[in-house]
């Protein structure tokens, strides 16, 4: 089996523990203080992230997300907003628009990798505002592409 890419990883693995923990708080503050109400909402987010968590997986292994590779070639962030919009070009030479939180240390001249969750969201020649709209909700994880070095061998003689 294919091993998982890092950013879809740590996502999954985030999800379940977030549910995980608001479950344990939930149990704690049910054993020490009897408050039903806040466990079962714990449980109803516990169970929630489990969810989410398993269509998360599912989507993985079936491999039904779509990645976008390229260089950044513009970063142009927003006032007063926690998003900024990044122009991204493609080996193709096709331009992407894409809403990115701020949270996201994103930087001009290297390349990126990133992925999203329904394969239909890249569309290519349309309006770049439907486009952006649609790959904003989609974003699962971003990645940087480490440079391809060259490495030249020596013979010892």
């Amino acid at each position: 089996m294919e091993p998982m890419p890092k950013p879809l990883l740590r996502r999954l693995v985030l999800t379940f523990l977030v549910g995980t923990g608001c479950f344990f708080t939930g149990l704690v503050f049910f054993l020490y203080e009897n408050d039903i109400s806040f466990f079962i909402l714990s449980t109803l987010l516990f169970a929630g992230s489990a969810a989410k968590g398993i269509q998360l997986f599912l989507q993985i292994r079936k491999k039904t997300y779509s990645v976008l590779e390229g260089t950044c070639t513009d970063v142009r962030p927003k006032l007063f907003r926690n998003h900024c919009d990044i122009l991204l070009t493609d080996k193709d030479g096709n331009e992407h628009l894409l809403l990115v939180g701020k949270d996201h240390k994103i930087r001009p001249g290297l390349s990126y990798r990133f992925y999203f969750k329904n394969p239909n969201s890249i569309l290519t020649g349309q309006n770049p505002l439907l486009t952006k709209a649609a790959m904003t909700d989609n974003l699962l994880g971003i990645e940087e592409i480490p440079p391809t070095e060259s490495i030249s061998y020596k013979k010892a003689t």
